[in-house]
């Protein structure tokens, strides 16, 4: 069974049609040539272009695509066959909330066998990236505070480095589907954030974990620590554009990145796992 999406209007199952899909109300939604839906409805925008931008986008799938984030994905992939697994040969139904240009769903959905997969970005020039990716997984413009998808449908939702909303996250799981969360370490990026900030500090604990539902739970949590050798000036200014730290570097700042030839910097995340009772 494909994955059920459902009207970002009147919340009723859409149904395919020959041009795209469409709910018993008649509301229709066409697929790009691409292959995206777009189910973000323009009443819904809190501007007029939401979420990463084309240079960002950009920046994001060269970095991503040279392999220095190869880690998490493993991490994410062992944590996916651990506890998504397969009932009575079901296929396994994920979903990628936040999606962004789809590095981390492709790479899940070649790396995880019989798996149905679902990436949701608000950005339409990151599902656009995405599309580029894999024609194989179901991408979507939509916002993660209201994901166009029935319940109970999804064994494990991914958020990697994106806003979470609890219990949109718990109206899709299955019973005893699991949430994984990844978010930053305390030292992730230290060598880059020292060149930009005078007074570096560890990032806080995530505390999005201690404001869970009744029905979710958090089951555990694993650190994933590597040390990334950046070559080159584009990488370097590619990492630092795809991050939030873009917008707060300096003019003088700036050019001293663009001249560096190397960086050694830490990678070091979180991923918490949580369950839906």
């Amino acid at each position: 069974m494909p994955i059920q999406l459902c009207c970002p209007i009147c919340h009723e199952s859409l149904a395919t049609t020959p041009s795209g899909v469409c709910c018993p109300d008649s509301h229709q939604f066409d697929r790009a040539r691409q292959g995206y839906l777009n189910l973000l409805p323009s009443h819904k925008k809190k501007s007029k272009q939401p979420g990463d931008d084309n240079d960002m986008v950009a920046a994001r799938a060269r970095f991503l695509s040279k392999g220095h984030y190869q880690p998490v994905v493993n991490k994410l992939v062992e944590l996916i066959h651990h506890v998504g697994g397969h009932v009575d040969g079901e296929r396994i139904r994920i979903l990628d909330a936040g999606c962004g240009e789809g590095f981390y769903t492709t790479e899940i959905q070649l790396k995880v066998a019989g798996s149905d997969v679902c990436g949701v970005d608000i950005s339409k020039p990151a599902i656009l990236s995405a599309c580029r990716r894999s024609k194989d997984i179901e991408w979507l413009v939509a916002s993660v505070s209201q994901l166009p998808l029935m319940d109970n449908q999804f064994d494990v939702i991914i958020s990697v480095f994106s806003r979470t909303d609890w219990h949109e996250f718990a109206r899709l799981l299955k019973p005893g589907g699991h949430v994984l969360m990844v978010t930053p370490g305390q030292h992730h990026l230290l060598a880059l954030r020292q060149l930009i900030y005078q007074d570096v500090r560890p990032y806080p604990e995530d505390k999005r974990v201690q404001d869970l539902p009744e029905n979710l739970s958090l089951v555990n949590s694993e650190e994933v620590k590597e040390r990334m050798m950046l070559e080159g000036a584009e990488t370097i200014m590619d990492l630092l554009t795809m991050t939030p730290h873009y917008w707060h570097v300096k003019p003088e700042q700036k050019e001293k990145l663009e001249q560096l030839t190397s960086l050694e910097c830490e990678l070091e995340m979180r991923v918490s796992v949580l369950q839906k009772r």
